[in-house]
């Protein structure tokens, strides 16, 4: 699977990048960017399958890349990676048709597992958002 990193955050992207590498060689990371409007026309550019994709990056926010991948790029499926939990983000993520959506404080692990269940086939939602789900009514 072909996977583009979106996150500005230069540690936690390099260390993406480096965890992908040794524990799911099946991951081929196409690309990585900290800005949101150099990732979205990369992405736009690449068409990988799979998106990683934080909330608050400059110039372009994931949320809108989410929206503008879903509309632009056939079959891309779009993972949210994000400190930034909250109903409305939660929402306006599910409105956008995410396939998955994991706090970062849950850590490399949820988001492997965020990652295969996705290249499965389906979606994942840590538990926090699945509680915040049910809790309002999405």
């Amino acid at each position: 699977m072909r996977v583009y990193i979106i996150e500005d955050e230069v540690v936690l992207r390099e260390l993406c990048i480096e965890f992908f590498k040794t524990t799911m060689p099946e991951i081929d990371v196409v690309g990585f960017s900290g800005n949101g409007k150099e990732a979205l026309r990369e992405c736009l550019e690449l068409k990988p399958d799979l998106a990683i994709v934080d909330i608050r990056l400059p110039e372009v926010n994931g949320l809108e890349i989410l929206h503008i991948l879903k509309n632009k790029v056939p079959g891309i499926k779009v993972l949210i990676f994000t400190a930034t939990v909250n109903p409305e983000t939660i929402r306006i993520a599910l409105h956008g048709k995410a396939e998955g959506f994991v706090e970062k404080s849950c850590g490399l692990d949820q988001l492997r597992e965020g990652v295969e269940t996705i290249i499965n086939g389906g979606q994942y939602f840590t538990p926090d958002v699945q509680r915040q789900m049910r809790a309002f009514g999405m």
